[in-house]
């Protein structure tokens, strides 16, 4: 994500806002092409229209009035229907389960919502210290994802696009919390996309080091943060995680070129705290792997380095692991 957006300018209910012409009259670096999508002006218009209607009839009408207004975000594959049941009806049912969730804490995802351009300005100043060479040029949206995610890439009209979901960071991080650390997370994602070769395995290898390192991006630019805004939910799943980090470390090696998507599902997807295996353990796990390579390496050489290459001492690490090295997450 390059230089986000510096100022807000509504068009329509939605804004659109390019890397041009802002600042005007004083020297400005060059400007990447991306391109910032808010649909949440498109949201509070449609909620502020609807308040007091019962669930099921506002959620109709979310899906009417801001779904299928948008429908290239509101597809099945970005915001995580994979039920096979109709779109329409799974949106309303999404909108009903998410206002459950969330219901009470509307003032806070507004307050979010009109925080946004400031705060993220903020978040890629910071990362671009670490990472200046950070190129991106595709598009950036900020919406009301139905549960779908706090934040990610996905693929809209053909093109990589990262994505930020107001309802989920509400919803994981609370009044009060800090975002910047997952705001860096993602950031991270697309920067190290920049340098994915050709060759880069998949499957679980991909995503232990993928996940991992980005969390532990995070953590590196937030210093003496942890927890929710670092590992995300559930809040159990690092306490968890330190209580089997042996067993965890061999099951995880030995899956290394795993492509199945129920191991997939079982370290790196979920919200239960009491599931056999810690829901998300992989992205713990994952940070303690980065967390051993960052001894020997910068945070530009890992994000730049084959993974084939650096996979020796992937496994090295969690050898070492799973031998009963003690660790912590500071």
């Amino acid at each position: 994500m390059n230089r986000l957006l510096r100022c807000a300018l509504p068009l329509a209910a939605a804004f659109l806002v390019s890397t041009t012409a802002f600042g005007a009259g004083k020297p400005a670096a060059p400007q990447p092409g991306y391109r910032v999508i808010n649909l949440m002006p498109a949201f509070w218009e449609f909620y502020g229209k609807t308040q007091g209607l019962a669930p099921e009839a506002q959620a109709v009408l979310f899906n009417r009035m801001v779904a299928r207004r948008y429908p290239e975000v509101y597809a099945a594959d970005v915001v995580g229907i994979r039920n096979g049941k109709p779109l329409d009806d799974e949106i309303v049912r999404r909108y009903k389960m998410v206002q459950e969730r969330i219901g009470s804490q509307m003032d806070v995802m507004r307050d979010v919502s009109n925080r946004i351009s400031k705060d993220l300005t903020r978040y890629e100043t910071t990362f671009r210290k670490s990472f200046p060479d950070l190129a991106y040029s595709g598009d950036i949206y900020f919406m009301y994802s139905l549960g779908g995610f706090d934040g990610g890439v996905r693929n809209i009209k053909g093109n990589s696009a990262l994505l930020f979901g107001l309802d989920m960071i509400t919803w994981v991080y609370g009044k009060g919390a800090n975002p910047e650390p997952f705001f860096h997370h993602e950031l991270f994602h697309i920067y190290h996309r920049q340098f994915k070769h050709k060759d880069q395995p998949e499957g679980i290898l991909g995503a232990l080091w993928g996940e991992g390192l980005a969390t532990y991006v995070a953590q590196a630019l937030n210093p003496g943060t942890g927890g929710v805004e670092i590992f995300g939910l559930p809040r159990n799943t690092p306490e968890r995680v330190l209580a089997d980090v042996p067993g965890l470390a061999k099951n995880l090696r030995a899956l290394l070129d795993s492509k199945s998507s129920d191991d997939y599902r079982r370290y790196f997807l979920g919200l239960d705290e009491k599931a056999e295996v810690p829901s998300r353990s992989g992205y713990v796990m994952g940070y303690l792997v980065a967390k051993k390579l960052a001894k020997r390496h910068t945070l530009q050489e890992l994000a730049h380095t084959p993974l084939s290459e650096l996979r020796p001492e992937i496994e090295q690490a969690l050898a070492e692991l799973e031998a009963g090295e003690k660790v912590t997450l500071d």
